[in-house]
């Protein structure tokens, strides 16, 4: 393919305060790089493609890119060879080199690309965390408005937008990951990610049993894949109780599985407030559940928690505590006393006691003083697409191990 007049025929866009997520290519000869850079940077919102050095003319041209992150490829004199081509290409976005840090080549580099007159970012140096590719972005991130009107679940199924990313559930003495909650997103190719506010459709719309469907068989698939790695886990996702009460929703959600889902650590959690009047039918529905191996968690607990108080037939596998009685326990005995009690109720029953929401150490404290058995939040991590999720437990895990 001919590129050499294609990038300066392109109107690439400068990112910003705009609807459209910016474009980042990532061109590194090693494939675990490219990966861990894709996964950091659709992060933060870029829509992302991967090459090794010697395809990035192809690649460049038919992309458009608001980005470029480039790598040590096989030595300075590619890294040359690309800024000029960029530089003949009038290209208009950003250049960000990486390499080791200070290293004399990518110092150097990086002076001929400005030499060159494009627009270079400070360069990253290796080794780097998340964070520090934040850093470097944070002036350049679009801030896209969210959608006016909510998103066409049919369109975003059609069109192969829906994701489901994991929020890994940590023990709290070993900092291990011992569980995950599932969450589904609509990666828009206008507005980028969605959360569910903006797609997710009621109990009663027929759309609402095929996106379970969705997520329950992508869920049960990465269940499959990671106990293969040597890495089962146990995984809960979102139903509104109203579905649940529908016998024959639970027998089509869960007869279009394959065969072996018994052998996946599955569980469908339902808030607390739609649940506590009506315990009996509770059983029920988790007796249901359990003859095809799946759990029931009880989410959102707050102070309606105390009528589960001595129910110790209530068969449940999780309880977990409401996030607003988790913040700021560390400094109100209420929310303190509301949390040990929905603990104490878990043990009481023989399920798992989850602290939703955790933020600050001092709340972190609290919690795992008061016998939690797993905690959750923007303090440990925030949800993650699988590839990330399933490196940073594996990693941890082993870390845990050795």
């Amino acid at each position: 393919m001919n590129c050499e007049n294609t990038l300066d025929q392109i109107t690439t866009v400068k990112f910003g305060h705009r609807r459209i997520p910016p474009r980042a290519c990532i061109i590194e000869n090693k494939p675990h790089v490219r990966s861990f850079l894709a996964e950091i940077l659709d992060d933060l919102g870029f829509i992302t493609r991967e090459c090794a050095g010697p395809d990035f003319q192809e690649v460049l041209g038919d992309f458009g890119p608001d980005l470029v992150v480039v790598g040590p490829l096989n030595g300075e004199a590619d890294v040359r060879v690309l800024l000029l081509w960029l530089r003949a290409q009038s290209f208009a976005g950003r250049v960000m080199l990486f390499g080791g840090r200070s290293a004399p080549a990518l110092i150097r580099s990086h002076e001929m690309g400005e030499q060159a007159g494009l627009t270079m970012l400070p360069p990253l140096g290796t080794p780097f965390r998340d964070a520090d590719m934040h850093d470097k972005l944070a002036g350049y991130l679009p801030i896209p408005p969210a959608p006016s009107v909510p998103v066409d679940l049919d369109e975003a199924l059609a069109g192969d937008w829906l994701e489901v990313w994991y929020q890994p559930k940590i023990a709290p003495r070993s900092l291990v990951p011992q569980g995950a909650e599932a969450l589904v997103r609509v990666r828009h190719p206008t507005w980028g990610l969605i959360v569910p506010a903006y797609f997710v459709p009621a109990a009663n719309d027929p759309y609402f049993h095929t996106l379970s469907h969705f997520v329950l068989a992508r869920v049960a698939a990465d269940s499959f894949a990671f106990t293969a790695g040597g890495h089962p886990v146990d995984i809960s996702f979102n139903l509104p109780w109203p579905a649940l009460e529908d016998a024959t929703f639970i027998t089509e959600l869960v007869g279009k599985l394959p065969g072996d889902v018994r052998q996946a650590r599955l569980a469908i959690e339902v808030d607390c407030a739609d649940i506590v009047g009506d315990l009996g039918q509770v059983r029920h529905v988790a007796a249901q559940l359990a003859f095809r191996n799946i759990g029931l968690v009880i989410d959102d607990i707050g102070a309606e928690g105390a009528a589960l108080a001595g129910r110790r037939e209530l068969p449940v596998v999780e309880m977990k505590v409401s996030r607003k009685f988790v913040q700021g326990c560390a400094d109100d005995r209420i929310k303190q006393a509301v949390c040990h009690e929905i603990a104490e109720t878990a043990r009481e029953v023989g399920a798992r006691s989850v602290a939703n929401g955790v933020e600050a150490q001092d709340d972190f404290m609290v919690v795992r003083d008061l016998g939690f058995d797993l905690v959750q939040g923007g303090m440990f991590a925030k949800p993650m697409q699988r590839q990330k999720f399933q490196r940073a437990m594996l990693s941890r895990r082993y870390a845990a191990a050795s």
